[in-house]
């Protein structure tokens, strides 16, 4: 390209060009990175509920907790666990490690490797996640105490109350065509009626008093305290041997009231309600991203990082329900 022949003028005038152009450029990308920002942070729910939990001496185990909308610079973090009086504090610092391929979730992780938090006082609690000092998700939660009554054998074991007894959730994957439903759900033996002995649970899904999903299988849980449990869901019609029609988002079309009922050895012993509406599943207020108190906020997208890999990482659409009354 000969330079030399253009005037100072037109020089000039595509260096205006190009500046403008790269300043276009550049105010779009602000803007892509913005549309995170203006969402206020918070750490994902079920991220807080899975936390390992050892019922021996209420100790609990932080290897990860997911954060949603990280803001641009993540200022120093901790998980907060307080009991109610001011009677006790634990504290785990966090850093702040970014999903390449997710720029809304980050991770955040104790600071020097996995951190322990052994309270072993029954009680009320909070736990908190916080940002910079303030507040960005909270769970309350209290402990029980329950000792044996062999003296041979003196046991005791800490169980906890609180979410895990009225959550949760359908989720289905965002980059899978045939999005099967997923139903999870905590469960504990306390829900049990008294003499039953292995319980087997099914995940019965109702349209009405119409049974449109079902799990192939039974869970057996054996722990005292909440365990989380997940199920593919098939129609009734996929229980025949063959292959198995899976419940999938287009099985959930239709509008009215649904129920999800867990039922162990045949006999329910909870439900959980929502509604389709338009063709959508309706969500609960915890989850709109402008929902106040922002530290109940339920995210309604999580990553799963169930596989291991972060190359198989997946980000999952979440439909959170609550227990019937």
């Amino acid at each position: 390209m000969d330079f030399g022949r253009w005037t100072l003028f037109e020089i000039m005038r595509i260096a205006h060009l190009l500046t403008r152009n790269v300043l276009i450029t550049f105010l779009l990308f602000a803007l892509a990175a913005g549309a995170y920002a203006q969402n206020k942070p918070a750490a994902e729910f079920q991220s807080l509920l899975n936390m390992r939990f050892y019922e021996a001496n209420a100790g609990w185990l932080v290897e990860n907790v997911q954060l949603v909308f990280p803001p641009a610079a993540v200022p120093p973090a901790e998980l907060v666990i307080t009991k109610a009086g001011g009677a006790g504090e634990w504290r785990v610092p966090l850093r702040y490690e970014a999903y390449q391929q997710f720029p809304a979730f980050g991770n955040l992780v104790p600071s020097d490797g996995p951190g322990g938090i052994r309270i072993d006082q029954p009680g009320d609690y909070m736990m908190a996640v916080k940002l910079g000092g303030a507040v960005i998700t909270q769970l309350p939660f209290s402990l029980k105490l329950e000792q044996g009554n062999d003296p041979f054998n003196p046991q005791k074991r800490y169980v906890r109350e609180g979410p895990w007894r009225d959550w949760a959730f359908i989720s289905v994957p965002m980059d899978d065509s045939t999005k099967n439903i997923n139903f999870n759900w905590w469960i504990s033996a306390r829900e049990f009626p008294a003499g039953m002995t292995n319980p087997k649970v099914n995940v019965h899904l109702l349209l009405g008093n119409e049974e449109i999903g079902v799990t192939r299988s039974p869970v057996v849980p054996g722990y005292i305290d909440w365990t989380f449990y997940n199920k593919e869901l098939v129609t009734p019609a996929g229980l025949k041997p063959g292959t198995p029609h899976y419940l999938t988002m287009a099985d959930l079309k239709r509008d009215g009231d649904y129920t999800v009922v867990l039922k162990a050895n045949g006999q329910a012993i909870k439900s959980y309600k929502f509604q389709v509406k338009g063709g959508e599943i309706q969500r609960p207020e915890n989850s709109r991203l402008n929902y106040e108190p922002h530290a109940a906020f339920i995210s309604p997208r999580y990553i799963d990082i169930s596989e291991g890999s972060s190359s198989r990482y997946r980000m999952r659409d979440t439909f959170w329900v609550k227990k019937a009354r």
